[in-house]
């Protein structure tokens, strides 16, 4: 039986911990015989208690029962490394597997001790990233495109349509009616995300329809960046546009959310936006789509290798540079407001369509895209 050890993060929230998780959960069902050891988090204030997946106490308890595996022991086939920065050294196995996003199409910055040039040497380190705009980042470093393996990301099981009466007990928790419509957006908060667009055309469509409220789901207890005060700087910048009254309007939540609760914030929402400059997959714009939710994303990134037409709308933008620190895609406003005019009109055609949830399920599952990932470590 072939052994496989998985290098990575395990029970927090962050986005590769996320990934390793739930590939976990599908690999243990492989004919592999698997095994997990821990690397040290990013953060070394990041932990379970504060950081908390979300998983399903069952999920978890076989997540955690993956046995380690002792270095100095018998090799191994498969080393799969999913952690930042990206560990390019040497492992004890005949295949090591490094996971990575280069979200601005440039790894700079990103590998640990600096390690790119022994990782272009060792023939034996191939590169998984999940999304063909990633794997332009990786070719730029010098890696050769047969080294380069592009794997999505999948949607749980979890993430589902939300029925009339699971959608009405968020709204009452919310303090939404269920007349408003609401836009959702979650994430970082970081510049990558244009979530200053985002609240730049909602401000703006707020003087026309009334009847939309804003949501911004922060992830500050890992990055530190709370939603709020990316609109306090931005209320400085513009505070004619970004006005007190709009500031109450906005829904701002910053605690942590199980898998269930985060689907049902999606399921309960009208439309999650995702204006976004730049990304290494984008996740969340999929699982909102899975949970019923119209979904509205900026064209030419990493989303158009998942998005489809039954989804919602695109929102366009033009390719540009940060020299050597990459590229991104800067949305335009003009696109974005028109779109957003669009679903809130109700010129859109109706969500929770079949076609939308037949697409993810039989593309975008885990069970799915974890099966492109056992391929590759069987070639």
């Amino acid at each position: 039986m072939k052994k496989v050890l998985i290098e990575g993060w395990r029970g927090i929230n962050h986005s590769y911990a996320i990934v390793n998780q739930n590939q976990l959960l599908q690999l243990r069902k492989s004919h592999f015989d698997l095994y997990h050891n821990d690397l040290p988090f990013y953060n070394h204030e990041w932990n379970i208690g504060s950081n908390a997946s979300g998983f399903a106490d069952q999920d978890l308890m076989l997540i955690n029962e993956i046995p380690s595996f002792h270095i100095n022991s018998t090799p191994v086939d498969v080393t799969y490394r999913i952690s930042f920065p990206y560990r390019f050294y040497k492992a004890n196995s005949r295949k090591l597997f490094v996971f990575g996003t280069s979200e601005y199409q440039s790894i700079n910055g990103l590998i640990y001790e600096d390690d790119l040039n022994r990782g272009l040497e060792n023939s034996d380190l191939m590169i998984i990233t999940p999304s063909n705009w990633s794997k332009e980042g990786f070719l730029i470093a010098g890696f050769r495109d047969e080294r380069v393996y592009v794997v999505p990301h999948g949607v749980s099981e979890i993430f589902k349509p939300v029925d009339s009466h699971r959608k009405s007990e968020f709204r009452k928790a919310l303090g939404c009616s269920a007349d408003e419509f609401l836009l959702l957006s979650v994430g970082a908060m970081t510049g990558n995300k244009g979530i200053d667009l985002l609240i730049a055309a909602y401000a703006l469509l707020k003087r026309k329809y009334k009847h939309i409220r804003l949501i911004l789901k922060d992830s500050s207890n890992l990055y530190g960046i709370k939603a709020k005060e990316i609109f306090i700087e931005l209320q400085k910048q513009h505070p004619e546009l970004l006005s007190q009254e709009i500031y109450k309007s906005i829904i701002f939540i910053s605690e942590n959310l199980t898998q269930s609760q985060l689907n049902g914030l999606y399921g309960t929402c009208d439309c999650y936006v995702s204006p976004y400059r730049a990304e290494g997959f984008n996740l969340s714009p999929l699982e909102a789509a899975a949970s019923g939710s119209l979904v509205l994303v900026t064209e030419g990134g990493s989303t158009d290798d998942y998005f489809h037409s039954s989804f919602g709308l695109k929102i366009e933008g033009k390719r540009a540079s940060n020299g050597a620190d990459g590229f991104y895609i800067e949305p335009n406003m003009e696109s974005l407001l028109n779109q957003l005019t669009s679903v809130i009109e109700g010129k859109v055609d109706a969500k929770n369509s079949d076609e939308a949830q037949k697409y993810i399920r039989e593309n975008f599952s885990w069970d799915a895209v974890v099966q492109k990932l056992i391929n590759i470590f069987d070639a």
